[in-house]
């Protein structure tokens, strides 16, 4: 669902779900390492390239994307579609940012057949966004002549028909392994049609097959919580129990490994056990599903702009952590560009994608026109390019510090220490035989190598 302030509905399922789970543990793998006082390492940064010691590896650890604010004024990425100059800044910009590939959902909202079925889409569904209507292909195009791959959000209610004609030409231009999966819908439990659970699931079943010869994947929406707030009046635990059943008459979801199932996390949600309550709602039908994360976010409400301050980056940082060591989560994407966390626009009149245009938190080389980088922003390119890109060897928190490890796709061990203390740190980190010493500077996270050789730091002290 398009917006710029997160809806209240999401929070209250997910923090009445985390309270049941207060009850439950987590199954993690057991590692043997530890920690300990050290000496500071000094070191120059360089890219990691001596090949690791033999370790243990107990997943990939999630790649990192971002989903889009595309029908909210100004329409920057629309243009950036568009417009190649535009497109090269904003590619630039995803790049800087460390994000590998980019949610669309048509919402609702959004017709590739034109104007006026987008008109009629938005009546039938009683959403009223405004945004200049564009071709389909113009997004298709920035994704083919960009490394970037993609989730593409289609609308159930439009037809398998519709679906296999915008899908199709897709993959048929070569571009099959940029398409991450085929999102079926948005949110439908909150659709103020609204969806029945039953008639959801029979149109996202028409879909399934007809897309299922294209060798595509699908990613299915879920929702837990015991709350009541949905148009339909079902909590949403009943909802997704009778979509799942009802899907399962058409669809074989307990032998199929081509149907992600679609988390949104915000807030208190943004964590392990969230996924836990998932599974243990969706594992009776599903048994093989991994999951895509296609919005999350630690806050309910961004009024007030707290992402533009370190304290926001620190604690998107350390709560994005102990996701990335979530074994069933295959990709993450952050809510949202140009709005939200992690980058934001401005323009030649000073007016940047934040809430409210303009925030006193701002200084005047923030306000150039272009994009920009927030904390969060410089956090999530640090995890996507260096302390989370690899395979995951263990993690571990210990009050206001986390600390991990991963083999990098070339084969090197990455260190990375989250170090939340007004105070320098400084360990020395035991693993599988390895001791590794790391410092890391007040509110700061670095990584080393094995030889403790540091690779590359964000520090945000507040």
């Amino acid at each position: 669902m398009m917006r710029t302030k997160i809806p209240t509905s999401q929070s209250l399922l997910i923090m009445g779900a985390l309270l049941l789970l207060l009850l439950t543990g987590i199954l993690r793998a057991e590692h043997r390492y530890a920690l300990a006082d050290t000496q500071s390492v000094e070191a120059k940064k360089h890219d990691a390239a001596r090949p690791a010691p033999p370790v243990a590896t107990t997943h990939r650890a999630p790649f990192l994307g971002s989903d889009l604010v595309w029908a909210d004024g100004p329409h920057v990425v629309i243009e950036a579609w568009q417009n190649q100059a535009m497109g090269a800044a904003f590619y630039q910009a995803l790049q800087n940012a460390g994000v590998r590939s980019l949610r669309l959902n048509f919402a609702a909202i959004y017709s590739p057949r034109g104007v006026q079925a987008s008109a009629a889409l938005k009546a039938e569904n009683k959403t009223t966004n405004e945004y200049p209507w564009f071709p389909f292909s113009d997004y298709a195009n920035f994704i083919a002549a960009h490394d970037l791959t993609t989730v593409v959000g289609i609308n159930v209610e439009e037809g398998a028909d519709t679906a296999a004609e915008v899908i199709g030409k897709f993959a048929a231009d070569g571009m099959r392994a940029k398409l991450i999966a085929v999102e079926l819908s948005n949110e439908p439990w909150l659709n103020h049609r609204p969806w029945q659970p039953e008639e959801y699931a029979a149109r996202a079943a028409d879909v399934i097959e007809r897309l299922t010869p294209m060798r595509v994947k699908f990613a299915l929406p879920l929702t837990v919580g015991d709350s009541r707030n949905t148009p339909t009046k079902l909590s949403d635990t009943e909802w997704n129990t009778r979509m799942m059943r009802a899907l399962s008459l058409r669809i074989d979801l307990k032998s199929r490994t081509d149907i992600y199932g679609v988390l949104h996390l915000y807030a208190g949600g943004v964590r392990a056990k969230s996924v836990d309550y998932f599974n243990r709602i969706v594992r009776p039908f599903a048994p093989q599903m991994r999951y895509l994360v296609t919005e999350f976010n630690i806050r309910l409400s961004l009024e007030g702009n707290p992402h533009l301050t370190n304290k926001y980056g620190l604690e998107f940082a350390r709560k994005l952590a102990e996701l990335m060591n979530v074994a069933d989560l295959e990709a993450l994407y952050v809510h949202a560009v140009p709005y939200h966390s992690i980058l934001y626009w401005t323009n030649r009149k000073q007016v940047s994608t934040v809430i409210g245009g303009r925030d006193a938190k701002l200084k005047d080389e923030d306000k150039t026109q272009g994009w920009h980088l927030t904390p969060a922003g410089r956090v999530y390119a640090l995890y996507s390019k260096v302390a989370w890109n690899g395979e995951v060897v263990f993690y571990q928190e210990d009050g206001k510090q986390r600390y991990w490890a991963v083999k990098s796709p070339t084969g090197a061990l990455v260190i990375t220490l989250l170090n939340e203390k007004a105070q320098a740190v400084s360990k020395r980190i035991t693993f599988f035989g390895n001791s590794v010493k790391v410092t890391a500077p007040p509110q700061s996270i670095v990584c080393v190598d094995d030889s403790g050789r540091e690779l590359d730091k964000v520090s945000l002290p507040f």
